[in-house]
């Protein structure tokens, strides 16, 4: 990741991850500065398809937010 104030490469300082989010936390070496990026995790989950016949294995994958 590049530093919004000097462009240069951020290195990762710490990294948090629970059941719901993946917290990372970069600081630039140059100047300093500090962001933090958070992420929902997902889950994929596939549900029977006897409910409709036609339906294809693509179909039936649904994104459940944790």
């Amino acid at each position: 990741m590049k530093c919004p104030n000097c462009r240069s490469q951020m290195f990762i300082a710490d990294e948090t991850a629970n059941s719901r989010s993946h917290v990372t936390f970069y600081r630039c070496s140059v100047c300093v500065s500090e962001y933090v990026s958070s992420e929902p995790i997902l889950e994929v989950i596939g549900y029977p398809s006897r409910d409709y016949p036609d339906s294809r294995d693509s179909d039936n994958n649904r994104y459940l937010m944790v």
